[in-house]
This record gives C-alpha cells, sequence and structure tokens, in this order.
C-alpha cells in the first residue's frame, strides 16, 4: 500500500466512523482535539499527513486498531480485531487459553533444547466428561503433546489435538486415542466434528456432500443426520469445528 493510499483510507475512514458514531461533523472534530476547518481538509484529502495523536484519539474512540483505519493488512492483529465479538465470559475463556500457550511457550525458552521445535508440539484438549456420543461440549482441560513426525506430514493444517475419553467410538476410536484436528473445510468423505447449536451438542460424523448432505455415524451406535444445504435454517443450525487428519495411537 502507498503512502497517499494510507492516507486516503484514513481520511475515508475517519468520515466514516464519524457517520457511524451519529456525530456532526464539529462534534468529531471535538472528539479529535481538532479544529472543524482541519477536521474537513482531512476528509476532504487536502492534508497529506497523518498526525499520531490524532489517529491515536481515533482508534481510542471507534475501539478500531489503525491497521483497520488505515486500510492495511495485519494477519495477526485481524485475529485480536475479531475478539471484540467476545462477551466477558468468552474473553476470560480465550485469555486462560492465551495464558497456557505463553506459558508452555516460556518453559520451553528455558530448556533451550535445540533438538526441539516448540512447533512440534500439539495442544490436545481433553473433554471432561465421558465422550458418548452427542456430548455437550461445554469444558475441557488442555495439554501439550510431542509429536514432531505429525507435524512434519500435516504442517500447518494441524491445528490441535483431541482426546477421546471413553470407547463410545469403537471400534473405530478407542480410549486414548488422540484425533488431529485440521480447520480447514470438511469435504465429501471426511470425518468432522460437528456441534449442533440449537442442542450444544457434538458429534463426530463422516460427511457426505450429497443431496441433503448425510452425517454418518463411524459405527452402529449413534444418529444419522441430514442437512438441506439449500435451506439457510438447516445449515445455521451446526458448526463445522474441524476435520480429522489422522488419529494417534
Amino acid at each position: 500500500m502507498t503512502r497517499k493510499e494510507m492516507i486516503d483510507n484514513y481520511a475515508q475512514s475517519m468520515e466514516a466512523e464519524r457517520i457511524n458514531l451519529g456525530l456532526s461533523q464539529a462534534e468529531m472534530a471535538k472528539e479529535l482535539e481538532l479544529s472543524v476547518s482541519t477536521y474537513k481538509r482531512i476528509i476532504s484529502g487536502e492534508s497529506n499527513k497523518v498526525d499520531i495523536y490524532t489517529l491515536y484519539l481515533l482508534c481510542n474512540l471507534t475501539n478500531k486498531f489503525a491497521f483497520e483505519i488505515m486500510g492495511g493488512d495485519a494477519p495477526f492483529l485481524d485475529t485480536a480485531a475479531r475478539l471484540r465479538d467476545l462477551s466477558s465470559a468468552q474473553l476470560n475463556f480465550v485469555h486462560d487459553i492465551i495464558t497456557f500457550e505463553v506459558d508452555f511457550a516460556n518453559s520451553q525458552k528455558k530448556i533451550k533444547n535445540p533438538a526441539t521445535d516448540i512447533d512440534d508440539y500439539v495442544t490436545v484438549i481433553t473433554l471432561t466428561g465421558d465422550m458418548e456420543d452427542g456430548m455437550i461440549f461445554d469444558s475441557f482441560n488442555v495439554a501439550k503433546e510431542y509429536l514432531p513426525q505429525y507435524r512434519k506430514m500435516f504442517g500447518s493444517l494441524l491445528s490441535m489435538g483431541i482426546r477421546i475419553t471413553s470407547n463410545h467410538l469403537h471400534p473405530v476410536y478407542h480410549k486414548d486415542d488422540i484425533l488431529l484436528i485440521s480447520k480447514t473445510p470438511i469435504r465429501d468423505g471426511d470425518i468432522g466434528v460437528f456441534i449442533d447449536k440449537e442442542t450444544n451438542r457434538t458429534y463426530i460424523r463422516k460427511f457426505h456432500q450429497t443431496s441433503p448432505c448425510i452425517l454418518e455415524p463411524l459405527n452402529d451406535y449413534g444418529e444419522t443426520f441430514t442437512v438441506d444445504s439449500d435451506n439457510p435454517t438447516e445449515m445455521d443450525k451446526w458448526i463445522k469445528f474441524g476435520k480429522v487428519l489422522t488419529k494417534v495411537r
């Protein structure tokens, strides 16, 4: 992005945010500690500079990051920006997960073992209670498993692991198996983890992209679900949590 594009985006964002906030230009100028004439010069593109303090005030006023105001691309901060959509309870949960990951990273730095790579450790979640078909996905513990061979095999596709805690899915999965999960889209023939938003129950099913789509049990235990892909209400009912890459036994 060029300097001019950045300045143009800044000016356009400033005026768009004013409208979103329902402020007059005079009120917006006051919030940004600007004169009305200076504010108008900025939004009309007559100014070719970005004042850092004005940008700071604009970010605070709109609860947005500078990269959002300037129209830039910042994948790392984009993740942080999505936290605005979470409730206080959800933010506390995410904070706990981040704390766990940071503490683990710091502990590995202290060990200073050149033979291991921190990315070769996979975060594995263990659901509380029995993992029966249609269980409530309400709480879990997290741990780290050193799985360098699988990280080499799947790379960044490997997002996390889920530990099987019961034999309800026998003989396909056994207690203490770890399912390696990818957050990539679930395709025809994939085994996926699906969450019913209406009941908050979680199912591990083989996905058949037919018409309607079929969520098939891995054994004779459990219900077969059909989902009409042309029906937004039915589609919205299900969260595709992730697909199973493989199992670790």
